[in-house]
């Protein structure tokens, strides 16, 4: 009776395992300065509205100016700023406006559309600048707090916790690494700094899903890498095999003759001319290890792959007709082309297209010989809301193949009522979506 006396007195007077620190105060006191506000304006072209129209309206101006509003955080005293790359993408002019509401003309020393990264720099001296966490270090249900400026809200703050980490929630963009937390994170948000308790920058928010609760960022120690390369080359240099992948299952296993619990990665496609082609790696290689390391997900082979410099080879332990082998291939660099269409070069509402090449087959591991590639899409664009995710691939528009982007564009851009049904391959499977028009 006296034990459990005791135990319900200590239940009673004891704070719960799970309960908030007392306040956030002294870390937001800390750190509110070495976040900044970032505005953006560019020119854009208007559209050539119908003759008839014009006759009672008049003609509209050649061009049109748009602002975007944004976040980021000073990395270094003499006025290096980090904030994601969809902030500052195609901007004429960036301002960067400081806590005490002093504002600079920014300079852009690098972006990486691949991790939605970008690197600006400010004329300033003496400034307050973040200190780097390690996210590796984080554990599902820590604390995180995000500071950025949503709707135009300077400073604005918010907690939550590590909800999910290595999520994918672009096919692939920044190798499914992104941490998920459900501390709210709104449009201007972006490019942001989230914290964890000790004060210490473990992620850059740079999404959100359609849903509350669900914010992601990139996390810190795959952001100073790519930070590390902006600085000093103003884009990412990324190691490439020219392999098509996808994950096995177990019954994959069991037909490939693995041995029983063996995980990993079968080659689907080798580029032609490829480093893997070079190194004899084959379609149907089970790759398992990757320098000594154990690989499950292509997201996790995929990283490895890209973080080793161009000209060193790496060692790969396959398996083979159900036997062990090592390759050793030299690692390319990845190439340029897809950089340039995720830049928006190829662009159609809020999604970014491709015309189908051998490098971008084996690239996202497709198996058909034609359609267009979605490269990158906006989350919170129409196109993502109705189905459509990056690394799909369009063959079919309104019941016609297609083969080339112009053909894609045209059906897209007509007029007409509805939607538009497409046939995408998601993983070399066909899927119906039923798209909007972008007249």
């Amino acid at each position: 009776m006296k034990v459990l006396s005791l135990l319900l007195a200590l239940l009673l007077s004891s704070s719960p395992l799970w309960a908030a620190p007392d306040s956030f105060a002294d870390i937001i006191q800390a750190e509110k300065e070495k976040v900044v506000h970032i505005s953006t304006t560019s020119i854009k072209k208007n559209p050539r509205m119908d003759p008839f129209v014009e006759r009672f309206f008049g003609p509209l101006p050649k061009n049109r100016k748009e602002q975007a509003l944004g976040s980021g955080f000073i990395i270094s005293a003499d006025g290096y700023i980090v904030t994601n790359n969809h902030v500052i993408a195609g901007a004429d002019t960036i301002e960067v406006t400081l806590y005490n509401s002093k504002k600079y003309q920014a300079k852009v020393i690098g972006t990486d559309p691949m991790s939605d990264l970008g690197l600006l720099k400010i004329k300033a001296q003496g400034l307050k600048y973040i200190e780097w966490g390690n996210s590796d270090q984080l554990k599902v249900g820590d604390w995180l707090l995000a500071i950025g400026n949503p709707f135009g809200l300077d400073h604005s703050v918010t907690a939550g916790i590590l909800s999910a980490r290595g999520r994918d929630i672009f096919g692939g963009t920044a190798y499914g690494q992104f941490l998920q937390t459900d501390a709210a994170i709104n449009p201007g948000n972006s490019g942001g700094p989230l914290f964890n308790v000790q004060g210490q920058v473990v992620g850059i928010n740079t999404a959100i899903a359609q849903g509350q609760g669900l914010g992601f960022a990139v996390p810190a120690n795959l952001a100073k890498k790519i930070i590390r390369q902006l600085k000093k080359n103003g884009q990412v240099k990324r190691g490439w095999l020219g392999v098509g992948i996808q994950e096995i299952n177990e019954d994959l296993a069991r037909a490939l003759n693995l041995p029983q619990g063996q995980k990993g990665i079968i080659v689907t496609l080798v580029g032609e001319k490829s480093p893997a082609a070079s190194a004899n790696l084959m379609e149907g290689d089970v790759i398992v290890e990757v320098n000594g390391k154990k690989v499950k997900k292509t997201t996790e082979l995929q990283q490895l792959v890209a973080e080793t410099p161009p000209g060193n080879r790496l060692t790969l332990k396959i398996y083979r007709q159900g036997k062990a082998k090592l390759l050793r291939p030299k690692v390319g660099t990845r190439p340029q082309e897809t950089v340039a269409a995720l830049e928006g070069k190829s662009e159609q509402g809020g999604v970014q297209y491709a015309d189908l090449t051998p490098k971008l087959k084996a690239q996202f591991g497709i198996q058909a010989n034609r359609g267009v590639l979605v490269l990158r899409i906006d989350p919170n664009g129409k196109e993502f809301e109705k189905g459509l995710r990056q690394g799909d691939l369009i063959v079919k528009a309104a019941g016609k193949k297609i083969n080339s982007l112009k053909a894609l564009k045209k059906i897209l851009r007509s007029k007409g009522k509805g939607l538009v049904t497409v046939l995408v391959m998601r993983r070399n499977r066909p899927l119906f979506l039923a798209l909007p028009r972008n007249p």
